[in-house]
Protein backbone atom coordinates (compact mmCIF):
# COMPACT_ATOMS: atom_id res chain seq x y z
CA UNK A 1 0.00 0.00 0.00
CA UNK A 2 2.59 1.88 0.95
CA UNK A 3 4.21 1.93 -2.90
CA UNK A 4 1.84 3.36 -4.64
CA UNK A 5 2.31 6.76 -2.81
CA UNK A 6 5.55 7.67 -4.10
CA UNK A 7 5.31 8.63 -7.67
CA UNK A 8 1.80 10.68 -6.75
CA UNK A 9 3.48 13.00 -4.10
CA UNK A 10 6.19 13.33 -6.47
CA UNK A 11 4.34 14.53 -9.15
CA UNK A 12 2.48 16.91 -6.89
CA UNK A 13 5.66 18.38 -5.54
CA UNK A 14 6.76 19.09 -9.02
CA UNK A 15 3.49 20.28 -9.87
CA UNK A 16 3.62 22.65 -6.58
CA UNK A 17 6.45 24.62 -8.83
CA UNK A 18 4.29 26.28 -11.38
CA UNK A 19 1.46 26.64 -8.33
CA UNK A 20 4.11 29.22 -6.80
CA UNK A 21 2.82 31.66 -9.62
CA UNK A 22 -0.79 32.05 -8.57
CA UNK A 23 0.13 31.54 -4.97
CA UNK A 24 2.30 34.53 -4.86
CA UNK A 25 0.34 36.31 -6.99
CA UNK A 26 -2.92 35.86 -5.27
CA UNK A 27 -0.65 37.10 -1.71
CA UNK A 28 0.25 40.02 -3.41
CA UNK A 29 -2.76 40.97 -4.86
CA UNK A 30 -4.19 40.41 -1.45
CA UNK A 31 -1.82 42.95 -0.04
CA UNK A 32 -1.58 45.62 -2.41
CA UNK A 33 -4.47 44.85 -5.18
CA UNK A 34 -6.68 47.37 -3.49
CA UNK A 35 -4.44 50.20 -4.64
CA UNK A 36 -5.64 52.82 -7.67
CA UNK A 37 -4.60 56.00 -8.86
CA UNK A 38 -6.74 57.90 -6.16
CA UNK A 39 -5.33 56.17 -3.07
CA UNK A 40 -2.24 57.82 -3.80
CA UNK A 41 -3.62 61.06 -2.65
CA UNK A 42 -5.41 59.38 0.53
CA UNK A 43 -3.17 59.93 3.56
CA UNK A 44 -4.55 56.54 5.51
CA UNK A 45 -3.12 54.34 2.84
CA UNK A 46 0.15 54.96 2.44
CA UNK A 47 1.20 51.66 1.37
CA UNK A 48 0.36 51.96 -2.18
CA UNK A 49 2.94 52.98 -4.35
CA UNK A 50 3.19 53.92 -8.46
CA UNK A 51 4.59 50.67 -9.04
CA UNK A 52 2.01 48.85 -7.05
CA UNK A 53 -0.73 50.48 -9.25
CA UNK A 54 1.36 49.68 -12.48
CA UNK A 55 2.16 46.13 -11.48
CA UNK A 56 -1.69 45.02 -10.99
CA UNK A 57 -2.49 44.08 -13.92
CA UNK A 58 0.16 41.67 -14.24
CA UNK A 59 -0.10 40.38 -11.50
CA UNK A 60 -3.63 39.65 -11.55
CA UNK A 61 -2.69 38.03 -14.95
CA UNK A 62 -0.26 35.77 -13.15
CA UNK A 63 -3.01 34.72 -11.03
CA UNK A 64 -5.44 33.93 -13.23
CA UNK A 65 -3.61 32.58 -15.62
CA UNK A 66 -1.43 30.91 -13.68
CA UNK A 67 -4.42 29.25 -11.85
CA UNK A 68 -5.55 27.99 -14.97
CA UNK A 69 -2.17 26.43 -15.74
CA UNK A 70 -1.86 24.52 -12.85
CA UNK A 71 -5.56 23.85 -12.83
CA UNK A 72 -5.43 21.87 -16.03
CA UNK A 73 -2.06 20.50 -14.87
CA UNK A 74 -3.61 18.80 -11.88
CA UNK A 75 -6.68 17.64 -13.62
CA UNK A 76 -4.55 15.98 -16.70
CA UNK A 77 -1.44 14.29 -13.52
CA UNK A 78 -4.12 13.84 -10.31
CA UNK A 79 -7.65 12.76 -12.20
CA UNK A 80 -6.93 12.04 -16.19
CA UNK A 81 -3.69 10.36 -15.68
CA UNK A 82 -4.26 7.51 -13.21
CA UNK A 83 -8.49 7.09 -15.14
CA UNK A 84 -6.78 6.43 -18.15
CA UNK A 85 -4.44 3.75 -17.08
CA UNK A 86 -7.56 2.49 -15.06
CA UNK A 87 -5.42 2.88 -11.36
CA UNK A 88 -6.94 4.08 -8.37
CA UNK A 89 -7.51 8.11 -7.89
CA UNK A 90 -6.65 7.54 -3.86
CA UNK A 91 -3.17 8.17 -3.82
CA UNK A 92 -3.02 10.75 -6.10
CA UNK A 93 -5.92 12.60 -4.01
CA UNK A 94 -4.51 12.10 -0.89
CA UNK A 95 -0.81 13.65 -1.86
CA UNK A 96 -2.26 16.70 -3.49
CA UNK A 97 -2.03 18.81 -0.72
CA UNK A 98 1.77 18.22 -1.39
CA UNK A 99 1.31 20.84 -3.92
CA UNK A 100 1.43 23.52 -1.66
CA UNK A 101 4.66 22.51 0.04
CA UNK A 102 7.14 24.45 -2.59
CA UNK A 103 4.98 27.36 -1.57
CA UNK A 104 5.63 26.93 2.53
CA UNK A 105 9.43 26.28 1.85
CA UNK A 106 9.58 29.42 0.22
CA UNK A 107 7.33 31.42 2.62
CA UNK A 108 9.47 30.15 5.84
CA UNK A 109 12.50 31.46 3.73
Amino acid sequence: MIRRYPLPLLVNLLLGVPALVPLLSARWYLAHGHCGQDDLRRPDLDHCTYDQIESSGFVLFGLVGGGLLVLALVLLADVLGPLRRERPLTPWLVTLPALFVPYAALSAL
